[in-house]
């Protein structure tokens, strides 16, 4: 290793002898050392600088490489920036091809290093760069010299003869298992050769992103064209990592052990923590290609946007990304059911709309406070009391009951808060004195009113123009004497049958009762502060509930009271006409009709929120038959047979995931999540039908459901093959057929289905 003092020649005598630091607070293992060698100290930032060096030295070494000549070469942007800082050097032109998904850090690089760059579909990726550089020295060969580092034998040589050297006098030839990734293999295909030269016993780990993946710098060798310096032997193993393992490691050794570096030394570091878990004894050592600076346009460093969610809000009819107040917390507030009847079916989408966004939130990492706000005091709760002649907390504490049971059959979880009207009032009464202090609200007649003429952005939210309300016809349909007849009340005056019976609350302009639009302001504001994240709701209540909980907040605060709100569509009848309220469904009344809370869960889910939900018996009956769908798979999991391991089932798990989040993260879009899942379903139908999946691949394929359903909540694993009596009587059943018991066999099988387990026989 050349002294600190060292005097070179040029930089690219500065290229390789980089250091080796040793990982100890990520290390999993105290009876392992783990240790990184540093490639993104090379003095064009990546260990692609060795590569590029060795191919120019063997182009010129083999006189094709001549100064009239332009170094051409794919790359997605190390590869070219090494080429880039060595043809600087040496006085080449070069032009570099690559992917238009490339970084913009990478492009930057490499133009200041006076490359020229040839831009290719992103859609194509690798390929298409390649294709193009073929393409360009087939037609003209006289012109360009091609490095060509998917199949220069140069590629590797730099490791042989460079890398590997080094990692053996660093670790003192103790070293026990290699790990590096895989995107070339020119790193794996030199070091594994020289490695086991020194000692064959060393382990040599390639690392694999699965497909589809977006880690710049790495490949699937199933995506693209197959490096053909790559010879598989060479591998003692080859793991897959997802994008978010990937992602998560590169932010921890930024945050841990001060180490900044690119996504595929993320994806190297979790799996030397995975092997080094699995060891009893020995030295990892992992390869940290590149510098995390090149990645400062890419989401790799978004540590504070945790969930990649973008969400519509419907306060600036945008899709936005999704940025919590406070990093990994979500303040979420629902507009909940009034207490005067049963949940109808809008109620109840608007309350599973909200419950899916919670769910998905924290199936995305984040801590989620939930409030739903409970309406027991209003008009409707007052008559309702009234006219079964009961105490208005009576009949309001059987309602809620009822709701509350209601959202149970239903599998929605409860939220962190309930909070209720009447539990809040003096809440309320302390917004309105402040309201009337700033000058935002007045009092006429014992009512107090709030000034819609200090709200300039009134109707941001629903779209409607304040000047075009029809006079005569108030904001809040309350008939009462106001200064302007778009004014919305905030307290209501108190009747003499509501002062009868002691429905009213003293303050200093009378007897009075909240309004709808000062509860749900009051309610949020006291659990969830002046300004909260998502505030969820039906947009059939934008105008005016939900602009005059703006106008409110606005007034005190200076902003709105959620920075992004979440309004979903209502339950319409078959004929597409809103559902009369006098007769609309309720839970009751639909689970009379035969379906399960379940079912209905799945067929009120089954639609994008923002799309109304059209009800009919066809649709529920769909939903009936999609759900005995998925647990005929899943039943059908808990008992495949013994079978040879599923290669490619690191890659399904990875392709189920990666269908749901992706289609979830687009604005909740749960039908293109459920039409993936349902693609999957039918792809394990067609893998157990031809014997190829076996109970470890079905155990990995069900933890993966399950980890989906702690969103969806629609899957029923109750009775799988898990439960040791329901695999005791598949097997007796499965021998009474053998001895054509044929009764014995139908007799097991009733049995199985009262416990909930459905038989098929056939071929598979």
């Amino acid at each position: 290793m050349k002294s600190p003092d060292t005097v070179c020649g040029s930089i690219i005598d500065a290229i390789g002898n980089t250091p080796m630091v040793e990982i100890r607070r990520l290390n999993p293992n105290p009876h392992v050392r783990m240790f990184a060698k540093l490639e993104y100290l090379n003095p064009g930032g990546s260990i692609k600088d060795r590569v590029a060096l060795r191919m120019i030295a063997a182009g010129e070494a083999s006189g094709l490489l001549t100064p009239d000549k332009t170094v051409v070469e794919a790359t997605s942007g190390n590869t070219g920036i090494g080429l880039a800082m060595i043809c600087a050097v040496k006085g080449y032109r070069l032009l570099l091809t690559m992917s238009e998904a490339a970084s913009e850090e990478r492009r930057k690089i490499l133009r200041a290093r006076g490359a020229d760059i040839l831009l290719t579909p992103g859609h194509l990726g690798t390929d298409g760069a390649i294709e193009e550089v073929y393409r360009l020295v087939r037609e003209h060969p006289d012109r360009y010299f091609m490095t060509d580092q998917y199949n220069n034998t140069a590629n590797f040589q730099a490791h042989y003869h460079g890398t590997a050297p080094e990692i053996w006098e660093q670790t003192g030839g103790q070293v026990s298992c290699l790990v590096a990734t895989m995107g070339t293999t020119g790193t794996l295909m030199g070091m594994s050769r020289r490695l086991k030269e020194y000692n064959p016993a060393i382990r040599i780990v390639g690392v694999e992103p699965f497909l589809g993946h977006k880690i710049q710098g790495l490949k699937n060798l199933k995506e693209a064209y197959c490096p053909e310096i790559f010879e598989k032997k060479r591998l003692d193993k080859k793991v897959n990592i997802a994008d978010e393992d990937a992602y998560e490691m590169a932010r921890r050794l930024a945050r841990q052990e001060g180490i900044f570096v690119g996504m595929s030394s993320g994806a190297a570091m979790a799996a030397a923590c995975a092997e080094a878990a699995g060891m009893a004894q020995g030295v990892v050592v992992v390869i940290f290609p590149d510098g995390g600076e090149r990645y400062l346009s890419t989401p790799l460093f978004s540590v504070e946007d945790k969930c990649p969610l973008h969400l519509f809000n419907m306060l600036t009819r945008t899709r936005e990304t999704f940025t919590p107040i406070r990093p990994g917390t979500v303040s979420l507030y629902t507009c909940g059911p009034t207490a005067h009847a049963a949940m109808h079916l809008s109620d109840c989408r608007r309350l599973i709309s909200a419950e899916l966004l919670r769910r998905y939130l924290e199936f995305r990492g984040y801590q989620v406070k939930h409030v739903v706000h409970i309406t027991d005091l209003d008009d409707k709760t007052i008559a309702g009391a009234e006219q079964e002649g009961l105490e208005l907390a009576d009949f309001t504490r059987l309602r809620i009951e009822g709701i509350m049971r209601d959202l149970e059959i239903l599998g929605i979880r409860p939220a962190d808060e309930y909070p209720k009207t009447s539990d809040h009032v003096a809440d309320m009464i302390h917004m309105t004195e402040e309201l009337v202090k700033k000058g935002c609200a007045y009092e006429k007649l014992r009512s107090i009113y709030f000034n819609l003429s200090e709200f300039n952005a009134y109707g941001k939210l629903s779209g409607i123009d304040v000047d075009k309300i029809r006079v005569g016809a108030t904001v809040d349909l309350d008939e009462y004497e106001k200064d302007n007849p778009r004014d919305f009340t905030l307290l209501k005056r108190t009747t003499l049958s509501e002062l009868r019976k002691g429905i009213f609350y003293k303050t200093e302009w009378g007897n009075v009762r909240p309004s709808w639009h000062i509860q749900s302001a009051a309610i949020s504001r006291k659990f969830l502060g002046d300004q909260f994240d998502i505030h969820t709701s039906s947009l059939e209540l934008a105008f005016p509930h939900h602009e005059n909980e703006i106008a409110i907040a606005t007034a005190l605060s200076g902003k709105p009271s959620a920075r992004y709100w979440f309004l979903a569509e209502r339950v319409l009848a078959d004929d597409g006409k809103k559902l009369d309220e006098a007769a609309e469904l309720t839970m009751d009344r639909v689970r009379a009709m035969g379906y399960s809370g379940r079912e209905i869960r799945y067929w009120l889910l089954s639609g994008h929120y923002r799309k109304p939900l059209t009800f009919s018996r066809d649709r529920l009956e769909h939903a009936r038959r999609s759900l005995k769908r998925l647990d005929a798979c899943i039943q059908a999991l808990g008992n495949v047979p013994q079978a040879p391991a599923f290669a490619e089932i690191d890659q399904l798990v990875y392709d189920i995931r990666q269908g749901f989040s992706g289609a979830m993260d687009a604005d909740l879009n749960i039908s293109a999540a459920l039409a993936s899942i349902f693609g999957n379903v039918r792809r394990i139908n067609r893998l157990m039908a031809e014997k190829r999946i076996d109970p470890d691949s079905a155990r990995k394929l069900m933890d993966t459901f399950r980890a989906i359903d702690r969103v969806l909540a629609i899957f029923d694993f109750g009775a799988c093959a898990d439960d040791v009596a329901v695999k005791a009587l598949m097997d007796r059943r499965r021998k009474a057929r053998q001895r054509k018991d044929w009764a014995e066999a139908d007799r097991i099988r009733d049995q199985l289905l009262e416990m909930g387990v459905q038989v098929r026989d056939g071929k598979s």
